[in-house]
């Protein structure tokens, strides 16, 4: 039986050309993505307890050891809540299993036992995986007490015990910086956990990988013969400054950090975000450099202006007055932590994450509202009211204090029952208009609470710089030293925990220098090693050892398309365009490439991908005509898109295709093949 399938413009089934080859030619293209190899063995307790430990718990154990209710005063959570144990004292003690109390009454034995569920029993396996992660722990080390001293401030409290438990290395030299520390922290973990680290990738590779990364699209043609022809030994780096200087680089920041910082939005929403001026604010924002805790403060205060700071407020009033999505919006950014599971009471798994911290953050929000002004559209905040309750689980009732995650609280004066507020003027910068009357501009009162809140988070705040500093290592290595990376909590542990501190430390110190960062991620040799492993085995995704795949966003899938294709869009054209492969390509960071049956409909069917692939003057399918040979004719195809030459299988197979249709409709598919496969949609 032979099915016909048909494009928009073309017909993949010819008498002379079934589907079936055009399918298994895009298959053939080197789907790197879809490598399978065995994970590399980590004899390190750190790996051991995410893979083996902290599932078997979760299963057996924290219905009754964590959150909210803790047996015995037993939370099971995490390696920090363990080594504190409960009533009795500490469940664990490192090295020694059969001295643990935690094996101690798990073992099948008359009397004190858990679970206490005779149906619900620890196996034999179970346990041994217990026995075997308590072995795995080496007693604290004494040395690395130097590193949580005063000279070394950076590293943080609530990694103490987890450094001195897990880590065997002390800071970087003195006269490392940059990329090279980063290299240094990730070599010797390395070195510890017996990893062979892939090789350097590729100019070719590296050329798309940056360009993706910083640019947002692969490079021309034009611009990899550039790159490729440079015989300079620091043609990388130049390359690295040249991009950041350029105008792709605040646009694809600009689409990174909008559906970061705000999610995917709506088509109504994508367009406010224009119209508003969010869109300028970020690109703005990237493109001068602004220090990063500069413009989180622009955005928590939310003030309509008309200096670096306009369109801003746009983050809060798009939340429409929902304080409480306001709050859930704003911990990621400023904490890297999510807190929706806090709203009815503590954290379930995360016991840093507080009720109050929830309500807290709630009411900074809640005297805002947005409004409509002589000036436009802005958020108003009020001088009085916003004092809210919530209950408890044990159903009492508590004021919403201004406490937060990171400790810090701002001082407010609640009234008794019987007192009333009364607004006036006299509390505010800028009063509300009286009843009845537009405002000129947004009421600012005097004490602000959105200020305050800011304050106490863009200033000696180290939380705000790991948040970012985990995104962007997210954004730019494919995966987050904390994973996933806006849950920097104590449940979800660093795979480097040192590495991320110094990063985050690091780019406090430099003013929130955002360039810098991404420079020195980026020049660092762990950023470029190749996707393939070097050894028999893949390094686990958390080493970084090697080049993790990731998928194309549907911003940079767009703007490649357009280069490979060699099209010049209008630029009215452009923002229609982008809201369309948004609605089909809608992640961001996703950890795997795993595309929809949607996602290849669209592909296979849309009209925009048809007219990319219509001959015009100086576009790719032009170009491609006009050259003699059908040899030539793949391997600038393969050039254009894929930034590297066919093999021998492939050339002749491509060839073969193209001498078997008609020169437009065989450079047609051949390019369609090579924009659809595997390899184009991820930046290897």
């Amino acid at each position: 039986m032979q099915f016909r399938l048909r494009r928009s413009g073309f017909s993949y089934l010819q008498q002379r050309f079934p589907v079936l080859i055009l399918a298994l030619l895009a298959a053939m293209l080197s789907p790197v993505c879809s490598q399978a190899a065995e994970t590399a063995h980590v004899e390190n307790p750190d790996a051991f307890w995410a893979s083996r430990v902290e599932p078997l718990l979760d299963k057996q154990c924290l219905k009754c050891h964590a959150g909210v209710r803790q047996l015995g005063g037993l939370d099971l959570r995490s390696l920090d809540t363990i080594l504190r144990g409960g009533d009795r004292g500490p469940a664990i003690v490192p090295g020694k299993p059969n001295e643990s109390r935690i094996i101690q009454f798990i073992l099948p034995k008359p009397g004190e036992h858990m679970p206490p569920d005779p149906k619900k029993q620890i196996s034999a396996e179970e346990i041994s995986v217990l026995k075997t992660w308590i072995a795995l722990l080496p007693a604290p080390k004494s040395k690395l007490a130097s590193v949580a001293s005063k000279d070394n401030a950076w590293v943080p409290d609530y990694l103490a015990a987890y450094r001195h438990t897990f880590q065997t290395h002390e800071i970087p030299p003195p006269k490392l910086s940059g990329s090279a520390a980063i290299d240094w922290f990730l070599q010797t973990d390395w070195q510890r956990d017996k990893i062979e680290a892939a090789k350097l990738c590729g100019d070719s590779a590296f050329a798309r990988r940056i360009y993706l990364d910083i640019a947002g699209r692969i490079p021309s043609r034009d611009e990899l013969k550039l790159f490729l022809a440079d015989a300079r030994g620091d043609k990388r780096p130049r390359l690295v400054a040249r991009l950041i200087a350029s105008d792709d680089y605040p646009r694809h920041m600009r689409e990174v950090f909008d559906t970061v910082l705000m999610g995917r939005p709506t088509d109504k929403n994508a367009r406010a975000r224009a119209d508003r001026g969010w869109n300028a604010f970020l690109e703005e924002t990237f493109r001068v450099n602004r220090p990063w805790n500069e413009a989180v403060r622009d955005i928590l205060v939310a003030r309509s202006t008309n200096g670096p700071g306009r369109g801003a407020d746009w983050f809060l009033a798009e939340q429409n007055n929902s304080h409480q999505a306001i709050a859930e919006a704003v911990a990621p950014v400023v904490f890297g932590m999510q807190i929706k599971c806090a709203q009815c009471h503590n954290h379930p798994l995360a016991w840093e994450i507080e009720q109050r911290h929830y309500w807290g953050l709630v009411a900074v929000f809640n005297r805002s509202k947005n409004v409509e002004t002589e000036t436009g559209p802005g958020v108003a905040e009020s001088a009085i009211g916003g004092f809210v309750n919530f209950a408890n689980l044990k159903k009492e009732s508590q004021p919403a204090m201004l406490a937060f995650l990171n400790g810090k609280s701002v001082a407010e004066k609640i009234p008794g029952a019987n007192d009333k507020e009364i607004d006036s003027p006299d509390l505010y910068v800028v009063p509300p208009a009286k009843e009845g009357q537009k405002p000129h501009s947004p009421a600012v009162p005097k004490f602000s609470r959105r200020e305050a809140f800011a304050d106490s988070v863009t200033h000696d705040n180290p939380q705000l710089a790991r948040a970012f500093v985990n995104r962007l290592w997210a954004d730019l290595m494919g995966r987050g030293i904390v994973h996933p990376a806006d849950q920097i909590d104590s449940r979800h542990r660093p795979s480097h925990p040192e590495l991320l501190e110094w990063l985050a430390h690091d780019f406090e110190q430099s003013g929130y220098d955002v360039k810098r960062i991404v420079q020195t991620i980026v020049s660092s040799r762990a950023y470029q090693l190749d996707s393939k492993p070097a050894g028999k085995t893949t390094p686990l995704p958390q080493s970084f050892a090697r080049a993790l795949d990731k998928p194309l966003s549907a911003e940079q899938l767009l703007h490649s398309l357009w280069i490979a294709t060699g099209t010049k869009v209008e630029p009215s054209a452009t923002a229609e365009m982008e809201r369309t492969f948004v609605a089909k390509f809608p992640d961001l960071m996703a950890e795997t490439y795993n595309p929809s049956l949607q996602q290849a409909l669209f592909l296979t069917n849309s009209p925009v991908l048809d007219d990319l692939l219509k001959p015009a003057p100086g576009n790719t399918v032009a170009k491609l005509m006009a050259l003699k040979s059908n040899e030539a004719r793949v391997r600038e195809a393969f050039s254009a898109v894929l930034g590297r030459t066919p093999d021998a299988v492939e050339l002749q197979q491509c060839q073969r295709m193209l001498a078997a249709q008609s020169p437009e409709k065989g450079v047609k598919n051949l390019l369609w093949a090579l924009l659809t496969c595997a390899e184009f949609q991820v930046n290897h």
